[in-house]
């Protein structure tokens, strides 16, 4: 049995950290003050809140595109380095804020954390019994440091993961938008793609090939879909039985980050009604007053990576 994992800001929310960008804005609070007249990414971001900051790295997009349709006039053009060095700052703060915000003590008795006790059990159990028969992956698109959860839990093994987007305590996040050939080249440097901390994850190869995925707080919005709007498609996809027939887990907070996430893989063009009719498809909710709802197919999904 294969088994993939992709985490998002919610598991790091769930295992009590304080990490989102809704409280990045709430924490900066002062950069209200600084708003002007001035068309530029600096004050472009700051005016989109608190509507659209919460989603930082599509605010990034939208700028970018509007450079796109209104370029600086020439006697500007050296506002172009200014908005890239606005981009660095806002990236520079953000590591700070993640860092601050990871050093909060963990939840032991979240989701998050019991997930990751699984995890790091199935993998102790594959190192010891060289299986082949079984493999687990775990991908966080996060950039909180993971690693000293799973040495809290594993002390004495070597246990790895792969952050797909860095790690603060790597000094390598990799913070943008998805590539966009409509971006002008001035702004290209934002795009993921172009850090030089970008590597290849192969998340689609091995969630294709796994038996089970689990989705834990991605709400596959609109940066993210980019990474899983090919996947969907094909385990939704009749014709090929060999990539259908999966479990998919989706671990949120509540009835309401489930209406959400099915709205954006609807917003990707994903066939819901086929998506379910070609796999196992549930929802468990994290909450405290739902979860009771869903803590038996929770500890099911426990036996399950446990087995």
């Amino acid at each position: 049995m294969n088994i993939v994992i992709v985490l998002g800001n919610g598991f790091d929310l769930d295992l009590g950290w304080d990490t989102s960008y809704k409280s990045f804005y709430d924490k900066h609070k002062g950069w209200g003050m600084h708003k002007t007249d001035e068309d530029d990414l600096f004050q472009y971001v700051i005016k989109q809140t608190p509507g659209n900051w919460f989603d930082f790295e599509r605010t990034l997009h939208e700028y970018a595109l509007h450079r796109a349709e209104k370029p600086y006039p020439e006697n500007e053009s050296y506002k172009i380095d200014r908005d890239i060095h606005d981009y660095n700052t806002f990236k520079e703060q953000l590591a700070r804020f993640i860092t601050e915000g990871s050093k909060l003590p963990v939840k032991e008795d979240s989701h998050a954390y019991r997930l990751l006790e699984a995890y790091v059990g199935a993998k102790k159990r594959n190192i010891a019994n060289l299986s082949t028969l079984f493999s687990i992956k775990l991908f966080s698109y996060n950039y909180t440091p993971l690693l000293s959860v799973i040495r809290r839990i594993e002390p004495s093994m070597k246990i790895g993961y792969i952050p797909v987007h860095g790690m603060v305590e790597r000094n390598n996040i990799i913070f943008g938008f998805h590539d966009d050939p409509n971006i002008p080249k001035e702004y290209r440097s934002i795009q993921k793609s172009m850090d030089e901390n970008y590597k290849s994850s192969d998340i689609v190869t091995k969630s294709l090939k796994a038996d089970y995925l689990i989705f834990f707080g991605l709400s596959l919005g609109y940066i993210d879909g980019v990474y899983f709007k090919n996947l969907f498609e094909q385990i939704s996809n009749l014709t090929n039985p060999q990539l259908i027939n999966k479990h998919i887990v989706f671990i949120t907070k509540d009835a309401n980050t489930e209406i959400n996430i099915k709205s954006n893989l609807l917003d990707m063009g994903i066939n819901l009604q086929l998506l379910y009719n070609s796999n196992v498809v549930n929802f468990i909710y994290t909450d405290d007053e739902q979860e009771v709802k869903t803590e038996d197919n929770f500890n099911e999904l426990m036996k399950h990576i446990y087995q």
